[in-house]
């Protein structure tokens, strides 16, 4: 039962520290702010669900993908990192913060960019690769 216990703590908080769902927050608020309450439901139930299916599919079908195409996990982190080291260097080049728009397909917004990539996104399927 302790180790139940263990397992549950050792892969929830990477999940939640990769999620980020504190940082999630003010762009949420900032691409919802125009909603109702009703339809901002709507919009966080979708962006969860889309986060779920990403999830559970990535779980599903990622080491396969990766398997069919040669990548490994180490290929996988280290473009990864490459990745967010561009952008930072580019976003502390250039001094701007980025900017979310309302997308015009407002009903889309649960999926992207909030199911994807903000609460799904390569952190997240990063750590499901590294849990699985």
């Amino acid at each position: 039962m302790v180790n139940i216990f263990r397992e549950l703590g050792l892969t929830f908080v990477p999940l939640f520290v990769a999620m980020d769902s504190v940082g999630v927050l003010p762009i949420l608020f900032s691409l919802t702010r125009e909603m109702k309450t009703r339809e901002r439901s709507r919009t966080v139930r979708l962006a969860m669900l889309t986060a779920l299916g990403l999830g559970l599919g990535f779980i599903a079908i990622g080491k396969a993908i990766f398997l069919f195409l040669g990548i490994e996990v180490a290929d996988f982190l280290v473009a990864g990192g490459l990745i967010l080291l561009v952008l930072s260097v580019k976003d502390l080049a250039t001094g701007k913060m980025v900017e979310f728009q309302a997308s015009p397909m407002i009903e889309t917004i649960g999926v992207v960019p909030l199911g994807t990539p903000l609460v799904v996104g390569p952190a997240v399927l990063t750590t499901l690769l590294i849990l699985i």
